[in-house]
């Protein structure tokens, strides 16, 4: 089973521009496109100054030039498995960054350890095909993956032994492969994400529902299984990442055309719902993108 989905949906960081020696993102296989949105790499002198767990400290990992000073993490609808390779003190860690919500700020410093980082970015919809785990537990939340994925950190070992960042995504890509467990695939769950994705987000859940013909009920504990986050929430974050993908990669972002297209009662609607995930205004976001171009 290969998902695909009639939209395509490309949701993005807050410095979706980013990328130079201290960060990278790297496009998947064929075989990983409708599961992975990236893969991404970094290698720093330090780590990041720790937060409490309920602010998902580790997914500023998606979206950092890791250097010091303050990221912005916003939901983009991902989760991350995140392997950190610690070559000063030979060992290996790895993290579960769940869905977020909510945005916030996290501050970054220095250490003294070398210290590189690997990591898949899932779609909302695919983390679960890899993860004999039920995700219900996991949104807003980074998890020790050892923990409720035991044995992993010594399968990711040949990682400290890879010359280039290409031969370590290409071991990724297949460790994933094998993986991939399509017996957790519920065409009632995609259905409803596949008519979610083609409305843009802009779907109510007894819609969303009578699409696969399963009760509010069904869907919604469907939804926190495999997904983490209700229905209504979902919906939500897909529209405002499609606005967010207006905002940043338009020349011009006509707001009254959003507005229409998503669904908003009117201008300030969109306004204030991109404020609440995002944390500031479409144009001083769209700036501090660009500041990274």
């Amino acid at each position: 089973m290969i998902l695909a989905f009639d939209t395509p949906y490309r949701p993005l960081t807050s410095r979706p521009f980013l990328s130079d020696s201290t960060y990278a993102e790297y496009l998947p296989g064929e075989a990983l496109r409708p599961y992975v949105s990236c893969f991404w790499a970094s290698g720093i002198s330090g780590v990041e100054v720790a937060a409490p767990e309920a602010a998902v400290p580790e997914a500023a990992g998606r979206e950092t030039a890791l250097l010091a000073g303050t990221v912005r993490v916003i939901p983009d609808t991902c989760m991350d498995i995140i392997i950190e390779i610690n070559h000063t003190r030979q060992s290996i860690s790895s993290r579960l960054c769940g869905l977020q919500d909510c945005t916030f700020m996290v501050e970054q410093g220095r250490g003294g350890d070398r210290v590189t980082k690997i990591a898949a970015r899932f779609y909302f919809w695919s983390a679960r095909l890899f993860l004999d785990l039920e995700l219900g537990e996991t949104a807003n939340r980074v998890l020790d993956l050892e923990l409720v994925q035991p044995g992993c950190n010594r399968e990711f070992e040949p990682l400290f032994y890879h010359r280039s960042m290409g031969e370590s995504i290409s071991w990724l890509e297949g460790y994933l492969l094998e993986r991939l467990e399509t017996n957790r695939y519920n065409p009632n769950l995609y259905n409803s994400i596949d008519y979610l994705l083609r409305a843009g987000g802009n779907a109510v859940v007894k819609d969303i529902c009578a699409n696969s013909c399963v009760s509010q009920r069904q869907m919604e504990r469907l939804f926190k299984q495999n997904i983490g986050l209700p229905i209504k929430r979902i919906a939500s974050l897909v529209r405002y990442q499609n606005v967010w993908g207006e905002v940043v990669r338009r020349e011009r972002f006509e707001i009254m055309d959003a507005v229409h297209r998503y669904g908003y009662a009117d201008q300030a609607h969109l306004l204030n719902d991109f404020k609440r995930f995002h944390g500031i205004w479409p144009e001083q976001a769209r700036r501090a993108a660009l500041d990274w171009r």
